[in-house]
C-alpha cells in the first residue's frame, strides 16, 4: 500500500477547444480508521497526442491508493475518461486531498469508540510445562538423518560426475549470448507482427500489447532497462535518469508506450493512421537508437571471411 498526500495530476491538452471543466468529487468527507472512499474525475479526450498523463504523487503518509479504474464513456457526442481513485487512510485527524489546480477536499479519519471501562485487564499467567517425550522430537531425527543422507549422495555425486564429465560446467550455468543484436531481433519482430494483419481484423487491443512488448523486450536487451517488469512511467523514470537516448528518440517512445496503454487500459480505439504510425515510430525508435558499434564489428568480421 502507498500511503500519500495525493496530488492528482490531470490530462493536460495542449489544444481543445470546446474542452468542459474538470470536476472532481469525493464520496464522504468523514470516514472512520480504515474504511474506503472515492476520488473520481472525467477528463475530455480529443486528441491523445496532445494529452499527457500525470499519476499520483507521494509526499507524506497519511492515505493510501487501494486501486484506480478508468473507463471511456460518450455523452452528447463526445468521448471522456473516468477516473475513480479508491482511497482508505488510518491516520487519525484532518487531512486534504489537493489537485493541480489549486483545489482541495478535506476528509477526517475518526477513531473507533472504544469503551475502557468495559475492559478487564488480567495478569499475564507463565506458560505450562508439558512433560517431555522422545517421540516428539523422533521426526526431528528423522529429517537429520534424511538431510545428511541427502548432502552425502550430492557430494559423491557431483565427485563422480566431475571425474566422468564430458560437458564443461561454464557451458552450463553461464547463460549464452544472444546470436543477434537486440535492434534485430526487435526489427524481425515488428515485421512479423505486420504480417499478422492484427488491426485489420479487429484485434486493435492485441496489436498495441505486441507492439509494446517489442519495445519493452528491446529495451532490456538494448540497454538492460528491465522494461518488461516496469510500468510505463517507471520506464520513462529510468531512462531520463541514465540519460541513454535523445529526446527525439524518447519523444517517440512516449508516444507508442503511452498510446498502447491508453488502447490496453482505458478502452480506446484509434484509426488507422495513429496504428500506421505507432508501426513507423517503432521501427524509426529502433533505428535511432540500435548499437551502431555491433553492425560494424559483424560487418568488418564478414569482410574477413571472405
Amino acid at each position: 500500500m502507498k500511503r500519500a498526500y495525493l496530488i492528482i495530476g490531470f490530462l493536460v491538452l495542449n489544444i481543445i477547444v470546446f474542452a468542459q471543466p474538470i470536476i472532481p468529487s469525493i464520496s464522504n468527507n468523514k470516514i472512520h480508521i480504515g474504511d474506503q472512499f472515492t476520488y473520481s474525475f472525467r477528463l475530455p479526450i480529443d486528441k491523445f497526442a496532445d494529452q499527457v498523463i500525470y499519476y499520483p504523487n507521494q509526499i507524506e503518509d497519511s492515505l493510501e491508493i487501494i486501486s484506480l479504474s478508468v473507463d471511456t464513456v460518450e455523452e452528447n457526442g463526445k468521448k471522456y475518461i473516468d477516473f475513480s481513485y479508491r482511497l482508505t487512510s488510518f491516520v487519525v485527524g484532518e487531512h486534504q486531498i489537493l489537485n493541480t489546480n489549486g483545489r482541495s477536499f478535506g476528509f477526517e479519519v475518526i477513531p473507533f469508540p472504544i469503551d475502557t471501562t468495559k475492559v478487564e485487564i488480567k495478569d499475564i499467567k507463565e506458560n505450562k510445562k508439558e512433560p517431555f517425550s522422545i517421540s516428539e522430537i523422533m521426526p526431528i531425527i528423522i529429517w537429520v538423518l534424511i538431510g545428511i543422507g541427502l548432502i552425502l549422495g550430492l557430494y559423491f555425486g557431483i565427485k563422480l560426475w566431475k571425474k566422468y564429465r564430458t560437458v564443461n560446467i561454464k557451458e552450463i550455468l553461464i547463460k549464452p549470448k544472444p546470436k543477434l543484436p537486440a535492434h534485430i531481433i526487435a526489427i524481425n519482430s515488428l515485421e512479423e507482427l505486420r504480417r499478422k494483419r492484427l488491426y485489420e481484423n479487429g484485434r486493435i487491443k492485441e496489436y498495441f500489447s505486441e507492439i509494446s512488448d517489442i519495445l519493452r523486450v528491446y529495451l532490456d536487451d538494448r540497454f538492460s532497462v528491465s522494461a518488461i517488469e516496469m510500468t510505463t512511467d517507471d520506464i520513462f523514470r529510468e531512462i531520463d535518469e541514465k540519460a541513454i537516448i535523445n529526446k527525439d528518440s524518447f519523444a517517440l517512445l512516449e508516444y507508442i508506450l503511452k498510446y498502447a496503454d491508453l488502447v490496453k487500459f482505458a478502452k480506446h480505439i484509434p484509426d488507422s493512421f495513429i496504428s500506421d504510425k505507432c508501426m513507423k515510430d517503432s521501427f524509426e525508435f529502433i533505428s535511432q537508437t540500435k548499437l551502431v558499434e555491433i553492425m560494424e564489428h559483424s560487418e568488418r568480421k564478414e569482410d574477413e571471411n571472405v
